[in-house]
């Protein structure tokens, strides 16, 4: 797909089928998030987790469920994306560096097909509440391991469809002419 198709038809999906991502598509996923200038060189301090267990995906649904009332955050999506760091990565960069990944990610989803979200607030969430991150605990994962962001991703019965662009950031241009 050209690459201005992929901008015009990308979106945030919230619905998803039951059918599996297949590894191929996984491992061109997470190949996009590793291909992100990180600050620094630091690419030590950060890891990507390819969730599919449907065990850990149901303990996410009802972590978040009981601490904010707003149900599934990844919507039923069959893959999660986890995107961490560890506690060595440069905490002013973490949320930057997180979120190139992420976009990376979720714009190579858009690329083969599939639907994607970029998804931040159930880890602030499950992040800062006592007693929460039982999903995360469940994964077994190197210890100092934080989640940053992630990207759910699945097979959607939402059409992707160009969206006319509409202007909606101020950009001013500095040419130096009088």
């Amino acid at each position: 797909m050209e690459f201005d198709h992929v901008l015009a038809v990308r979106s945030s999906v919230r619905r998803y089928t039951d059918e599996p991502v297949s590894e191929e598509e996984i491992e061109k996923i997470i190949a996009a998030g590793e291909r992100v200038p990180v600050g620094h060189f630091d690419f030590k301090n950060y890891a990507i987790a390819a969730i599919t267990d449907k065990k850990i995906l149901q303990l996410l649904a009802e972590e978040n469920q009981a601490l904010s009332g707003r149900g599934d955050p990844i919507y039923g999506a069959p893959l999660l994306l986890l995107i961490m760091s560890t506690p060595e990565a440069r905490a002013d960069s973490i949320k930057l560096n997180a979120g190139i990944m992420a976009e990376n990610m979720h714009l190579k989803a858009v690329d083969l097909g599939l639907g994607s979200i970029c998804i931040y607030s159930f880890i602030r969430t499950l992040n800062s509440t006592e007693g929460y991150g039982r999903y995360f605990q469940a994964m077994h994962l190197p210890e100092g391991l934080q989640p940053a962001m992630a990207v759910a991703v699945g097979h959607t019965p939402v059409p992707q469809r160009e969206r006319r662009l509409v202007p909606r950031i101020k950009t001013f241009r500095i040419d130096g002419k009088e």
